[in-house]
């Protein structure tokens, strides 16, 4: 999923909430306590990770990691007949929760 989403914008899960996606192995440049330098279209940022702030990393599933009670993540978007549809779905594995 190199590429997919990456950047750093708005996101809704919590009020001056953002999302920042870039690709670990190539990305990270430094790390100074809990501010990490990263780079995504050709210029590095810097970003404050407050304590507690999940980190995490998408690996492959399949459809046996999908059961009653996991916690999944469906970014869906609405089509002009109001019906959702999502290329992708998001799944908590191994005791990660997705934390979108």
């Amino acid at each position: 999923m190199k590429g997919t989403g990456e950047g750093s914008y708005g996101w809704d899960l919590k009020p001056n909430s953002t999302m920042t996606n870039a690709t670990v192995g190539d990305a990270v440049k430094s790390v100074d306590g809990s501010v990490v330098t990263v780079n995504y279209h050709g210029k590095d940022k810097k970003i404050s990770i407050p304590n507690g702030t999940p980190v995490v990393t998408l690996a492959p599933a399949t459809a046996a990691d999908v059961s009653p009670g996991t916690v999944v993540f469906i970014p869906a978007e609405k089509g002009h007949d109001g019906a959702l549809s999502a290329s992708r779905l998001v799944v908590g594995k191994d005791g990660v929760v997705p934390p979108m």
